[in-house]
């Protein structure tokens, strides 16, 4: 399997485990050290990772990081353990203090097996940031978040590359955020940015006031225009584009989708679905190749060879659902806590009702139907 495979596999084992952990060392050996597998570590080998490592910070002694990954004989990255009923939040002086005491680290890492934070040093120089230059959940990974990991594998592991893409990462997040306020609430001076070469009107607060909403109008219009014509272009393109008559909306496979009368996008949510399902199939040793999604006004439809054979609904925050094509009866056995319907327009369907995709994680009976469904789609 690939890491992108590995990483999902590990994300649905890790979902399973953590109810039934209860300190720090049942962490760090049932879900932080497969993680460091994952990245290709030689966990055994102590030229590679040593645990305990000292970290003596001025006349603090006794001070000793959970794990220092070493490269060339130098550590490389610092990795702080909490247990995974603990939340990491108020840890980060903790790391900070570790992080000091060895110029050569770039690199912190601090985690409960299940959240993981990653720090460097932008700021100043050999002193770890503040805030995180990522911060996520390993039992839901986005594409974005196993792009980011991918970096930590051991083979391909550059120290200076991996800072800069941490740079990138944080600029980026607070040009963002920046533009985004920008454009939500435009500033007197941005707002005279804009109007000052069409209007020979002297400028004035009054003026300003006069043309904000106008130019909020322009920012929406201007944004639209550029998301239609970047799809379009893309759409034009693809040969995986079709129209669905009944529905009357155009379809985009694995691409943020529109349709005519109505936007439809892609959620993290559904995302987060679909990489669910996918690492259930790859942890059974399925062949996941033919693996896709497609969505639609009202589904995100799991499919294999174009087959769907889950379907979910999370269009209603009060009544969330998923639909297989196992009957209702197995449904009720294997799944008895979640409430379930038959479907009238499937010969053998079924409804199973969620709060959330969280609720079927770590389910034996789920990974029945999910894998049962799967087979039945050849």
């Amino acid at each position: 399997m690939n890491f992108e495979e590995n990483i999902q596999k590990l994300s649905f084992q890790i979902a399973e485990r953590k109810n039934h952990i209860t300190n720090e060392e049942m962490t760090k050996h049932a879900l932080i050290i497969p993680f460091l597998q994952v990245l290709g570590f030689d966990v055994f080998n102590p030229l590679e990772i040593k645990s305990e490592y000292n970290a003596d910070f001025g006349k603090k002694k006794g001070e000793k990081v959970d794990y220092a990954i070493f490269k060339d004989d130098k550590p490389i990255i610092f990795i702080e353990a909490k247990s995974v009923n603990e939340n990491i939040n108020g840890h980060d002086a903790q790391l900070s203090r570790y992080f000091n005491t060895a110029p050569e680290v770039k690199l912190a890492i601090l985690t409960n097996g299940i959240q993981y934070k990653f720090f460097t040093d932008l700021n100043f120089d050999n002193i770890m940031d503040e805030n995180p230059f990522i911060q996520l959940d390993i039992t839901n990974l986005s594409d974005s978040d196993i792009e980011v990991l991918s970096k930590f594998k051991k083979e391909s592991f550059e120290k200076d590359e991996l800072l800069k893409y941490a740079e990138e990462l944080v600029y980026t997040s607070n040009l963002n955020d920046k533009l985004n306020e920008l454009f939500k609430n435009p500033s007197d001076d941005f707002i005279r940015y804009l109007i000052k070469d069409f209007s020979d009107t002297r400028v004035t607060v009054n003026v300003v006031d006069r043309f904000r909403p106008i130019v909020k109008k322009a920012i929406s219009n201007a944004i639209l225009d550029i998301v239609s014509q970047g799809l379009y272009q893309q759409n034009t393109n693809l040969e995986n584009t079709k129209v669905d008559d009944e529905s009357n909306e155009l379809v985009v496979e694995n691409t943020k989708k529109i349709k005519i009368k109505q936007e439809i996008v892609t959620t993290k949510e559904e995302l987060s679905s679909f990489n669910f399902i996918r690492a259930i199939l790859s942890a059974e040793g399925k062949d996941i190749s033919t693996l896709n999604y497609k969505d639609t006004i009202n589904y995100f439809n799991i499919t294999n060879n174009t087959n769907w054979f889950l379907r979910f609904n999370f269009e209603n925050e009060k009544k969330k659902y998923v639909i297989t094509k196992i009957p209702y009866e197995t449904v009720k056995s294997l799944i008895y806590n979640y409430d379930a319907e038959k479907i009238s327009k499937c010969k053998e369907g079924s409804k199973i009702y969620i709060d959330s995709i969280d609720d079927l994680k770590g389910l034996e009976g789920f990974k029945y139907i999910v894998t049962k469904c799967y087979e039945d789609s050849y």
